[in-house]
C-alpha cells in the first residue's frame, strides 16, 4: 500500500461528516428550492434515504474487495484497459471537484468579503495549507478533523438558534402545491448535490482502522449531516420565503446577518463563513487527496508525495479557468455536475457490483452432483 497511516473509525465518521457538508452549507438551500420552491424543506427530508442508500452502496462496493481503493477496484473487476478508463474517469471527477471547492472560496471571498482582491490570490491562499494537509498524510488529516469539526457543528447550531425568533411558519404555505415532477427532482438535488460526493472516500476506505461499527458509523454521519443541512433549508424558508432563498447565491451567510438578539448578539456571519471554509477546506483536501493518490496506483507508481504539488497546479488552473463567474458557474457548471454525480456514485457503482457478482458465480465452483 501506498499509505501506511490509518485513520480511526471515529477520524473517519467526522470526515464523512465534513465532506457531506462541505461547500453545501451555503449553496444547498438554493439548489433544493429552486425546484421545491416552499416544499423544499420536505424534499430534502425525503432525499435522505435516497442519500444513505447511495451511502450503503460506496460500502458495499468496498466490501468487494477491503483492501482496494475505487480505482484500484475498477481496475480487478473491469480488467487493465476498461479499468483504467473508468478509473482515469473517476480521477477527472475528483480534480474537478476540488477545483469546483476551490473556486467557490474564491467567488465567495471576492464577493462577500474582500472585494477588491483578486481571485488568485484567494485561491493561492486557500491552495497552500490544503497542499501542507495532503503532505502530512491521513493521520495529520483524521486528527485535525476531531479538533475543527466541533467548530463546525456549534457555529451552525448558533446560527440555527440566532435566527428562529424570525421565522414564520406562514411562508411555508401553502405545502405540497408543488408540482410533482418539481418535487421529484428537488429529490434528486438533495439526494445526489451532497451524498453524490461522498464518493471520494472510497478511496481512502482501505486505509480505516478495521471495526465491527464501520457501516453505522459511516450511515449515522451522513444522517446527521443530511438533517442539518434540511434544518438549514427549513429555516432559510421560514425566514425569507422560497424566492429569496432560491435566487440567493449565498443564502446562509445572509442568513447570519439576519440574526440580532437584543441588539448585542448580533454580526455572527463571520462564524457562518468560518464554519463553511473548515468544511468545504477538508472536502477540496480530500478530492485533491484522492486524486494524487488515485493517480499514483492508476500508474503504479511507488509513492503519491511527488504528485501533489503539480495535482494542486492542475487544481488551481482549473478552478481559473471553470467559468467566467458565479452566474455561469450556477447556470451551466451545477446541473451538469448534478448529472455527473448521479452517474459516478449511483450508476457506476451499481454496474460494478453488478459485475462483481457475475465474476463471483462464473468462479463459483459446481456443485459435487450426490451418487446412490
Amino acid at each position: 500500500m501506498l499509505i501506511k497511516d490509518r485513520l480511526t473509525v471515529r477520524q473517519f465518521t467526522l470526515l464523512t461528516f465534513l465532506t457531506l457538508v462541505g461547500d453545501m452549507i451555503l449553496i444547498y438551500p438554493s439548489l433544493v428550492t429552486a425546484y421545491g420552491r416552499q416544499d423544499a424543506w420536505i424534499c430534502s427530508l425525503l432525499s435522505q434515504p435516497i442519500g444513505l442508500l447511495v451511502v450503503w452502496i460506496l460500502f458495499k462496493l468496498h466490501r468487494t474487495h477491503p483492501e482496494l481503493s475505487l480505482v484500484e477496484i475498477c481496475k480487478k473487476l473491469l480488467g487493465p484497459w476498461l479499468g483504467t478508463i473508468l478509473a482515469a474517469g473517476y480521477l477527472f471527477y475528483f480534480i474537478m471537484g476540488a477545483a469546483i471547492c476551490l473556486r467557490e472560496v474564491g467567488d465567495f471571498m471576492t464577493t462577500q468579503i474582500y472585494l477588491q482582491t483578486p481571485i488568485r490570490v484567494i485561491l493561492t491562499l486557500f491552495i497552500c495549507p490544503m497542499v501542507w494537509g495532503v503532505v502530512n498524510g491521513l493521520k495529520t488529516m483524521g486528527a485535525s478533523s476531531e479538533l475543527l469539526a466541533p467548530i463546525v457543528v456549534v457555529f451552525m447550531i448558533l446560527l440555527l438558534l440566532g435566527v428562529l425568533p424570525q421565522t414564520e411558519f406562514a411562508r411555508l404555505r401553502p405545502i405540497l402545491d408543488t408540482p410533482w415532477m418539481s418535487l421529484i427532482h428537488s429529490i434528486i438535488r438533495g439526494a445526489f448535490s451532497s451524498f453524490g460526493e461522498l464518493i471520494v472516500l472510497s478511496m481512502f476506505l482501505p486505509y480505516v482502522a478495521s471495526a465491527p461499527h464501520l457501516k453505522r458509523d459511516m450511515l449515522l454521519a451522513a444522517l446527521g449531516g443530511g438533517i442539518l443541512l434540511s434544518m438549514l433549508v427549513l429555516v432559510s424558508l421560514m425566514v425569507f420565503g422560497p424566492i429569496f432563498t432560491q435566487h440567493g447565491f449565498y443564502i446562509s451567510y445572509t442568513l447570519a446577518q439576519k440574526i440580532n438578539i437584543g441588539n448585542f448578539f448580533e454580526r455572527i456571519e463571520a462564524l457562518m463563513a468560518i464554519a463553511w471554509l473548515i468544511s468545504t477546506y477538508f472536502k477540496s483536501m480530500l478530492y485533491l487527496f484522492g486524486f494524487a493518490l488515485g493517480t499514483a496506483q492508476l500508474f503504479k507508481l511507488n509513492g503519491y508525495k511527488p504528485l501533489i504539488l503539480p495535482s494542486a497546479m492542475l487544481m488551481f488552473a482549473a478552478a481559473v479557468l471553470i467559468g467566467p463567474n458565479i452566474i455561469f458557474y450556477t447556470n451551466t457548471v451545477m446541473p451538469a455536475w448534478l448529472d455527473w454525480n448521479v452517474t459516478v456514485s449511483l450508476i457506476i457503482p451499481l454496474f460494478l457490483l453488478l459485475v462483481h457478482r457475475l465474476r463471483s458465480q462464473r468462479n463459483k465452483p459446481p456443485a459435487k452432483r450426490l451418487t446412490s
